[in-house]
C-alpha cells in the first residue's frame, strides 16, 4: 500500500492522479472488485513496481491478479494496517509498544495525543513510530493488491510521479487482509 508520508495530506483531484497513473501505464482498464473501482495492471506495472524475484504467470480466470485501487479520502487520518501489523517501536530507543492495539484505539478517539515510550520517555505521534513497513497513517492511499510482504516495492520513478502530482512525499508498507 502506498500513501503520502504526511498523514493529513488531502488528495485534491483523484481523477487527475488516476489519469497520471494511466499515462505512466501503471494502471490499465478499470473493473469492479468487491463493489469498488479497481484498475488492472498496465503495461509498465512491473517497471514501476519492482519485484525482488520472478512473479508467477498470469492469474487464473477467477483471480483478479495484480491490480490497483485508490481509496476514498477520509476526513481524518486513519491507521492503515492489516493482520500483519506489528507492534511499533520508538525510533529513538527501538523499544516496542507492546500494548499498541489499545493505544491505537485511544489514538483514534483523540488523534493529537502523542504516545510516550516506556523506556526513554520520548513522546511521539503515532505516525512517527517505526511500524516496520507493516502499517501507516493517511487520509487516502493507493492500494496495490496481491503482492506478498516484501515481494516488491515502488520504483523511484513511481514515487516521484506521486510526489509531483500530489505535492507530497510518499512511502509504502505491506498490508495483509
Amino acid at each position: 500500500m502506498l500513501h503520502p508520508s504526511n498523514p493529513t495530506a488531502i488528495l485534491q483531484d483523484p481523477p487527475e492522479l488516476l489519469e497520471a497513473l494511466r499515462q505512466l501505464r501503471l494502471i490499465g482498464s478499470s473493473f469492479n472488485h468487491l463493489g469498488e473501482l479497481h484498475h488492472k495492471e498496465g503495461p509498465r506495472f512491473r517497471d514501476l513496481v519492482l519485484f525482488k524475484r520472478e512473479v508467477a504467470s498470469p492469474p487464473a480466470a477467477n483471480d483478479a491478479g495484480l491490480h490497483v485501487a485508490l481509496s476514498e479520502t477520509t476526513s481524518e487520518p486513519n491507521f492503515l494496517g492489516g493482520t500483519n501489523a506489528l507492534a511499533p517501536s520508538c525510533p529513538g530507543c527501538q523499544n516496542r509498544f507492546v500494548e499498541w492495539r489499545q493505544k491505537l484505539q485511544q489514538w483514534q478517539a483523540a488523534q493529537g495525543e502523542p504516545w510516550a515510550c516506556a523506556r526513554c520517555g520520548r513522546r511521539r505521534r503515532a505516525h512517527e513510530l517505526d511500524w516496520s513497513r507493516r502499517g501507516g497513517f493517511a487520509r487516502y492511499a493507493l492500494d496495490i493488491w496481491n503482492i506478498r510482504e516484501d515481494e516488491a516495492e515502488p520504483s523511484a520513478e513511481l514515487l516521484e510521479l506521486l510526489r509531483v502530482i500530489t505535492y507530497e512525499d510518499w512511502t509504502h508498507f505491506y498490508y495483509r487482509l
